[in-house]
């Protein structure tokens, strides 16, 4: 009887409406800005709410509480979509300790949702073109994307390569392989800066594309825009090294700030297209890699660490990366087990097969917010870049220690900031008891000067 009723009652109200008739926006005035600042001053009994609502996920930007079509009128891009889909490769990454085991690592994440391949680990994990063939034994690697790690050697790479393209006839440039070994990224780490000329040649000797490796700068402690104007200025340098056509791709690590994270990329974007056009290129070939930062996890609650890598996955899926690395939750204090790497993967798949992330192209674009936070990105990106290469690039920039001594004060900052608990980590600064969060050890992946 009930649901009759429900029925009978809900059909009385359809018969009631008038679907002909025309909408009347006069009904509904427009509010303006002056008008919802009255009244959340009025709520705020007074106070400024720029002072009091606005907050600053770095020094240099300031985020507004609200933001109004307006905003967009001040860009000086025009907010659309920046690809043409919202696809992105799935990379797992994958420990080469034994080839054997790592093979089947590979082939088990392949099973299993990953459409790409981050291999990972000490400079001998891969000694011979031998290791090269049976790392990749079943694996066609011809219909995926690979990366290698900045610890393998570059020469026993591309031996690797060289004698797998001509034992499974296959054409070197229908392969998506990159490496991470980005000379200057290595150098940060290890000291060692390399002359210019010795440079040039290593570079201009590898077969597939470099990628730029921005991870370790965030992972040590630099801030949004320090990423992508130290990202701008390494690619830079490195064109000016190679031709202007070589193919260069970069690699973002994404933190918790979600979305200013999310502007990060979008901002990189619309810098580099405006260096590629003076160059003379299109910027149709470059490619965007995301993987979750590492510097942010905990190991006193390692689980919460899964819900910080969905969020960093989310900044980077909505920020329009083209492939993505989400480390398993353990991964920074332990070899990553089969469970907590199957994890890991099930939260790309999550979002792409139930969440439909890849649905739609740059769902960003045109967000008063997301849009304006772009630009303040890009702003405060392109002054820091301008201030390296005045300096006379990210090369002499690194002999000089000036790109060390920024991260150095970024670094201080973002300890500070947890320490005195004016930023939140579940299982590192909260629920914690006092003593610990005193004594916290922030082990930010540490960086040398470069000799």
């Amino acid at each position: 009887m009930s649901c009759n009723l429900n029925i009978k009652t809900n059909q009385a109200v359809l018969d009631t409406l008038d679907f002909e008739a025309n909408l009347n926006f006069n009904e509904f005035p427009p509010t303006s800005t002056e008008k919802w600042e009255a009244v959340i001053e009025q709520d705020l009994k007074g106070k400024n709410y720029k002072k009091v609502l606005s907050w600053n996920p770095e020094n240099e930007l300031e985020v507004l509480p609200f933001y109004r079509s307006e905003h967009l009128r001040e860009l000086s891009h025009f907010p659309k979509p920046v690809r043409a889909s919202g696809n992105w490769i799935i990379f797992q990454p994958v420990l080469v300790k034994d080839i054997e085991s790592a093979n089947q690592t590979a082939l088990n994440a392949l099973q299993n949702g990953a459409s790409g391949l981050f291999f990972y680990g000490e400079p001998d994990a891969i000694s011979s073109a031998s290791d090269f063939e049976q790392l990749f034994k079943d694996i066609q690697i011809d219909i995926i994307s690979v990366k290698f790690g900045s610890l393998f050697s570059g020469k026993t790479l591309v031996e690797g390569l060289d004698a797998l393209i001509d034992s499974r006839n296959l054409n070197q440039n229908d392969l998506e392989i990159s490496t991470t070994r980005d000379p200057f990224s290595q150098a940060i780490f290890s000291g060692k800066l390399s002359s210019k000329d010795a440079i040039e040649k290593s570079l201009k000797a590898l077969p597939f594309s470099l990628n730029i490796d921005l991870s370790g700068y965030a992972n040590a402690g630099a801030g949004i825009i320090q990423q992508s104007a130290f990202a701008l200025a390494a690619g830079n340098e490195i064109l000016g090294l190679l031709d202007k056509n070589t193919s260069l791709s970069f690699n973002f690590a994404m933190s918790n700030s979600y979305f200013p994270e999310i502007a990060k990329l979008r901002a990189f974007r619309l810098m580099w297209n405006q260096i590629l056009g003076s160059y003379g290129s299109d910027g149709s070939d470059f490619l965007v890699h995301a993987e979750t930062a590492l510097w942010n996890k905990t190991q006193n609650d390692a689980h919460t660490n899964m819900l910080r890598a969905t969020t960093e996955a989310m900044s980077a899926v909505l920020g329009e990366a083209d492939s993505l690395t989400v480390f398993p939750y353990d991964q920074h204090f332990d070899e990553p087990s089969e469970f907590s790497s199957r994890i890991s993967r099930n939260v790309q798949l999550i979002l792409q097969e139930e969440a439909y992330f890849d649905k739609v192209a740059d769902p960003g674009a045109g967000s008063y917010y997301i849009e304006t936070l772009t630009e303040k990105i890009a702003e405060e990106s392109w002054k820091l870049f301008q201030k390296i290469e005045q300096k006379g690039g990210f090369y002499e920039c690194l002999k000089s220690g000036f790109i060390q001594d920024e991260i150095h004060i970024s670094r201080k900052q973002i300890i500070k900031a947890y320490k005195e608990k004016e930023k939140t980590l579940v299982g590192v600064n909260k629920y914690q008891p006092e003593e610990i969060i005193q004594n916290l050890e922030f082990k930010i992946q540490n960086y040398s000067s470069a000799e």
